[in-house]
């Protein structure tokens, strides 16, 4: 199950990154929550988010305020117990302030019977592996 989950957030990402919004939505519990909390205000809008309207809503508010917006995948981790640990780099060019932003990000999925239930960000990889139990 647990290389099952990392392909299903793989997918969901893909989908993203692809501006496949329906088919990145398919692989969310309708009742899912993504957390930005634990971001610190560190450039992502905090607080959290409930429901794949409203994450949707979400990215596409947030990825428009870039030009040249990425999210890339360095690194998918299985945690087990349907966690799987996702290490990104965020860069793209502020429409309005020109400001360039590329930073590492670690995001935490929690996935339940196939289904993404929750996404919390976190600041750094530790941050995550600490918050789900595991030291590095």
């Amino acid at each position: 199950m647990s290389e099952e989950n990392v392909e299903i957030v793989r997918l969901h990402i893909d989908a993203w990154r692809a501006e496949e919004a329906t088919r990145a939505l398919s692989f969310l519990d309708p009742h899912i929550v993504m957390d930005l909390s634990r971001t610190g205000g560190a450039g992502v809008a905090e607080g959290s988010f409930y429901g794949p309207d409203a994450i949707s809503d979400h990215f596409r508010r947030y990825a428009g305020t870039f030009e040249e917006y990425q999210w890339e995948i360095d690194r998918l981790t299985d945690l087990g117990a349907g966690a799987v640990l996702v290490i990104v780099t965020e860069s793209g060019r502020g429409k309005g302030s020109g400001v360039s932003v590329d930073r590492p990000l670690a995001v935490l999925y929690t996935l339940v019977d196939r289904k993404i239930v929750r996404i919390t960000f976190f600041r750094d990889e530790q941050e995550a592996l600490e918050a789900a139990g595991l030291q590095e």
